[in-house]
């Protein structure tokens, strides 16, 4: 059997049982090509273990992986430390077992941790649906203390995306993926998720892969370099599966689903034509909204659009690649606020190109938004996560990164400055930043 574990990510301040979020979707579709292969799975999804001391969790992680031999983890930039950590449990309880690693961090950064950490066996890079199950495969048929064997490295070479050390100790990569049709991934098995601690309220569903913008704060394009967006039987069949568990009362949907239009209209009618009651919010370019998209997203029963504004200055967005007009945006969330549909809107301070006077020309938006206490406004920091353009082109975005350490990966602490903004007065303009924050949470 293979065991998958989510590290527990969510912080207690962004905790609300009434509200809690199902984990990394990742595993899930991990979990459900296995299972397509009749290959035994289980997931350890820690964030259901909420409250718990850190010596506590680790002994249900100790008692967990004790019946498995091949332990798969997800990782994100600013959970690293976490992933370590469980790493190091799974090889001092046994050092035969195998301990495979993927996510967006270690996509980016598998030459410098299989340098840096020997309790890394693989790392899937990528897309790895397929790079997973094969390797599961191939560890499956040998014995695992044949890893040392030049036929064995010859088997792992012929398995797309997959980087590991080999008996030189040099890390070898054998190349990103091919894009996986998204059309043959079943279903996420969110039957998987354990019931017994909590049950959760909101269900995530991707309806794309990949992203044709090419903003600089993202390593999204680097991560799925095809966009590829799903059919709407598809999506239909998983919106009817999270009904039947009876457990969930709002879906959230990723990642802006009006990438296509003509797609975007029929999502929509999806929900008026099946008559589908469950209400949901989504991820979308609120700056190609119009009045007619803003009455269908209502009538189809939207109850809150999300939406990346970044920036009001036009020079700061063409300077990270985000191709917006800030008065198209004000238009597209003009008519959505004229339906009564919340906006939770996404700002990021610091980014290349901001001045004292960007930050205060884009304060001078937000005053202009049709904004009431429905809406949140939420203000990120600049953050150069690696696979993004800021991390491998950062000479030429002119920035210099000065925090290294990823648990502040998080866009809440500031990790870079350039010519125009100092570390000084970034955490300047991040407090009155902050108290626009928090004015929106109080009105």
């Amino acid at each position: 059997m293979i065991l998958l574990i989510n590290p527990k990510t969510t912080k207690p301040t962004e905790f609300q049982t009434d509200f809690f979020r199902e984990p990394n979707l990742g595993i899930l579709y991990l979990a459900a090509i296995l299972e397509q292969n009749d290959i035994p799975v289980e997931i350890l999804d820690l964030e259901q273990y909420y409250g718990l001391e850190p010596e506590e969790l680790n002994k249900i992680i100790i008692e967990k992986i004790e019946q498995y031999d091949i332990i798969g983890i997800t990782s994100l930039t600013n959970t690293f430390y976490l992933v370590k950590q469980i790493a190091e449990l799974i090889k001092q309880s046994n050092r035969e077992k195998i301990v495979v690693l993927g996510g967006p961090h270690v996509s980016f950064q598998y030459e410098e941790i299989l340098k840096a950490e020997p309790i890394i066996d693989f790392i899937c890079v990528g897309e790895s649906e397929m790079s997973f199950l094969e390797l599961t495969n191939l560890l499956s048929r040998k014995n695992p203390n044949r890893k040392s064997s030049q036929a064995f490295e010859r088997e792992l070479d012929a398995i797309e995306g997959l980087a590991y050390s080999n008996l030189e100790g040099n890390v070898v990569f054998t190349g990103f993926p091919k894009p996986i049709d998204i059309e043959t991934i079943p279903l996420p098995p969110r039957y998987l998720l354990s019931q017994e601690n909590f049950h959760y309220r909101v269900a995530s569903v991707i309806i794309n892969r990949g992203c044709p913008n090419a903003c600089s704060f993202c390593s999204r394009q680097k991560l799925f370099p095809k966009t590829r967006i799903r059919s709407l039987t598809s999506i239909l069949s998983e919106i009817r599966d999270i009904i039947s568990y009876q457990t969930y009362n709002y879906i959230n949907f990723y990642d802006n689903i009006n990438i296509e239009k003509k797609f975007f209209q029929n999502f929509c009618r999806l929900f008026i034509d099946n008559e589908i009651e469950i209400p949901w919010g989504c991820e979308l370019r609120v700056d190609s909204i119009t009045a007619e998209d803003a009455t269908l997203l209502k009538e189809a029963g939207c109850k809150l659009i999300a939406t990346g504004i970044e920036s009001a200055s036009l020079k700061v967005l063409k300077n990270n690649l985000k191709y917006q007009d800030p008065r198209r945006v004000l238009s597209g969330i003009k008519y959505l606020k004229a339906v009564d549909i919340p906006v939770q809107a996404y700002f990021v301070l610091g980014l290349p190109g901001e001045t004292e006077l960007t930050f205060q020309e884009t304060l001078d938006f937000i005053r202009e938004l049709p904004l009431d206490s429905n809406d949140k406004i939420n203000y990120f920091v600049a953050t150069p996560y690696p696979g993004s353009r800021l991390w491998d082109e950062r000479e030429r975005f002119n920035i210099n990164i000065i925090e290294f350490d990823f648990t502040k990966y998080d866009c809440q602490h500031i990790i870079f400055e350039t010519s125009d903004l100092s570390v000084k007065k970034l955490e300047k303009l991040f407090k009155i930043a902050r108290d626009i924050e928090l004015f929106f949470r109080r009105h």
